[in-house]
């Protein structure tokens, strides 16, 4: 018998259907409630974000009761804004990745 499935004539034993972890699962509502939240977080943190260093501060302080100086203010905004980029890029890169493969296109990973 050959491994080839083109070469390979002989027909598919049958089943009585998938069985149990076989194939696709479905996919629930908490699974796809998940994927939107995933999305939502760093987007509303990015729109909510304040766009200057002192107001930063200002929110740290309103909700922390911590005082922080203009640079930390500085490189709290920057991080953060790196991080919601580098998350939603993330989520992209995930997305297109599995759209791929759902369509049948093989997917290369790199090592």
């Amino acid at each position: 018998m050959s491994n080839c499935p083109f070469c390979n004539l002989d027909p598919a034993p049958k089943s009585a259907g998938p069985k149990r972890g076989e194939g696709k699962r479905q996919a629930g509502l908490v699974r796809r409630a998940w994927r939107s939240v995933q999305w939502l977080f760093p987007a509303t943190v990015l729109v909510l974000m304040p766009k200057c260093p002192l107001c930063v501060a200002a929110y740290v302080a309103l909700f922390t009761g911590i005082g922080i100086t203009f640079s930390a203010a500085q490189w709290i905004q920057r991080l953060i804004l790196v991080f919601c980029l580098t998350s939603l890029a993330f989520l992209a890169v995930r997305y297109w990745r599995r759209r791929i493969k759902a369509r049948g296109f093989p997917v290369s990973y790199s090592a």
